[in-house]
Protein backbone atom coordinates (compact mmCIF):
# COMPACT_ATOMS: atom_id res chain seq x y z
CA UNK A 1 0.00 0.00 0.00
CA UNK A 2 1.62 3.76 -0.99
CA UNK A 3 0.61 6.17 1.41
CA UNK A 4 0.81 9.34 -0.37
CA UNK A 5 1.78 12.98 0.83
CA UNK A 6 -1.47 15.16 1.75
CA UNK A 7 -0.44 17.62 -0.74
CA UNK A 8 0.18 15.63 -3.49
CA UNK A 9 -3.68 13.59 -2.96
CA UNK A 10 -5.32 16.81 -2.65
CA UNK A 11 -4.25 17.87 -6.29
CA UNK A 12 -5.10 14.38 -7.90
CA UNK A 13 -8.26 15.65 -10.42
CA UNK A 14 -10.65 13.46 -8.26
CA UNK A 15 -10.12 15.89 -5.14
CA UNK A 16 -9.96 18.83 -6.98
CA UNK A 17 -13.58 17.76 -8.78
CA UNK A 18 -14.58 17.28 -5.17
CA UNK A 19 -13.49 20.44 -3.85
CA UNK A 20 -15.38 22.47 -6.79
CA UNK A 21 -18.03 20.31 -6.28
CA UNK A 22 -18.37 21.21 -2.28
CA UNK A 23 -17.88 25.09 -3.20
CA UNK A 24 -20.77 25.23 -5.55
CA UNK A 25 -22.92 22.85 -3.08
CA UNK A 26 -21.90 25.71 -0.24
CA UNK A 27 -23.10 28.52 -2.98
CA UNK A 28 -19.80 30.63 -2.01
CA UNK A 29 -19.78 34.96 -2.67
CA UNK A 30 -18.83 35.91 -5.92
CA UNK A 31 -15.22 36.70 -6.71
CA UNK A 32 -17.07 39.95 -7.07
CA UNK A 33 -18.14 40.19 -3.24
CA UNK A 34 -15.20 38.80 -2.05
CA UNK A 35 -12.77 42.14 -4.03
CA UNK A 36 -15.61 44.38 -2.70
CA UNK A 37 -15.56 43.41 0.69
CA UNK A 38 -11.71 43.25 0.21
CA UNK A 39 -11.66 46.99 -0.95
CA UNK A 40 -14.19 48.22 1.93
CA UNK A 41 -11.45 46.64 4.61
CA UNK A 42 -8.90 49.32 3.24
CA UNK A 43 -10.91 52.63 3.85
CA UNK A 44 -10.51 55.12 6.26
CA UNK A 45 -14.27 54.35 7.03
CA UNK A 46 -13.53 50.29 7.94
CA UNK A 47 -10.34 51.34 10.20
CA UNK A 48 -12.11 54.37 12.27
CA UNK A 49 -15.08 51.44 12.83
CA UNK A 50 -12.32 49.18 13.71
CA UNK A 51 -10.46 51.30 15.90
CA UNK A 52 -13.19 53.18 17.85
CA UNK A 53 -14.86 49.94 19.60
CA UNK A 54 -15.18 50.38 22.92
CA UNK A 55 -16.36 46.76 23.79
CA UNK A 56 -15.16 43.45 21.94
CA UNK A 57 -17.03 40.35 22.97
CA UNK A 58 -14.52 37.31 22.70
CA UNK A 59 -15.68 33.69 22.39
CA UNK A 60 -13.19 32.03 25.30
CA UNK A 61 -14.02 28.78 23.78
CA UNK A 62 -11.96 30.07 21.02
CA UNK A 63 -9.01 32.55 22.37
CA UNK A 64 -6.57 30.01 23.23
CA UNK A 65 -3.33 30.27 22.35
CA UNK A 66 -2.53 27.15 21.36
CA UNK A 67 -5.17 27.15 19.06
CA UNK A 68 -3.86 30.26 17.22
CA UNK A 69 -0.31 28.23 17.39
CA UNK A 70 -1.61 25.06 15.77
CA UNK A 71 -3.27 27.34 13.60
CA UNK A 72 -0.24 29.71 12.60
CA UNK A 73 1.79 26.10 12.18
CA UNK A 74 -0.53 24.97 9.72
CA UNK A 75 0.61 27.75 7.41
CA UNK A 76 3.40 25.83 6.56
CA UNK A 77 4.59 23.11 4.23
CA UNK A 78 4.63 20.03 5.43
CA UNK A 79 4.18 21.07 9.17
CA UNK A 80 2.49 18.78 11.67
CA UNK A 81 1.63 20.90 14.78
CA UNK A 82 2.81 19.09 17.76
CA UNK A 83 1.01 19.93 21.05
CA UNK A 84 2.71 19.19 23.79
CA UNK A 85 -0.90 18.36 26.07
CA UNK A 86 -3.35 17.00 26.96
CA UNK A 87 -5.16 14.55 24.56
CA UNK A 88 -8.48 16.69 24.80
CA UNK A 89 -6.66 19.53 24.12
CA UNK A 90 -5.70 18.62 20.29
CA UNK A 91 -8.70 17.05 19.67
CA UNK A 92 -10.42 20.30 20.93
CA UNK A 93 -8.42 21.91 18.10
CA UNK A 94 -8.69 19.41 15.45
CA UNK A 95 -12.80 19.75 15.88
CA UNK A 96 -12.66 23.53 16.08
CA UNK A 97 -10.76 23.67 13.09
CA UNK A 98 -12.32 20.99 11.45
CA UNK A 99 -15.44 22.73 11.37
CA UNK A 100 -14.31 25.39 10.28
CA UNK A 101 -12.03 24.67 7.25
CA UNK A 102 -14.78 21.43 6.85
CA UNK A 103 -11.63 19.10 5.95
CA UNK A 104 -9.59 17.41 8.15
CA UNK A 105 -6.97 18.71 10.31
CA UNK A 106 -3.52 17.11 10.97
CA UNK A 107 -2.46 17.66 14.54
CA UNK A 108 -0.43 15.35 17.02
CA UNK A 109 -0.16 15.57 21.26
CA UNK A 110 1.95 14.00 23.55
CA UNK A 111 -1.57 13.13 25.15
CA UNK A 112 -0.49 14.12 28.65
CA UNK A 113 -2.41 12.60 31.79
CA UNK A 114 -2.45 14.72 35.11
CA UNK A 115 0.31 11.95 36.47
CA UNK A 116 2.42 12.82 33.50
CA UNK A 117 2.22 16.61 33.87
CA UNK A 118 3.09 16.23 37.73
CA UNK A 119 5.53 14.01 37.61
CA UNK A 120 7.26 14.87 33.88
CA UNK A 121 6.11 13.71 30.74
CA UNK A 122 9.93 12.35 29.18
CA UNK A 123 8.06 9.32 28.16
CA UNK A 124 4.94 10.92 26.01
CA UNK A 125 7.62 12.82 24.56
CA UNK A 126 9.54 10.04 23.54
Amino acid sequence: MKIQDHIKLYRREDYEKLFRDKKEFECPNTEEDIKKVEEYTKTDEYKEKNFNRKALMINPAKACQPLGAVFCALGFRDTLPFVHGSQGCVAYFRSHLSRHFKEPVPAVSTSMTEDAAVFGGLSNMI
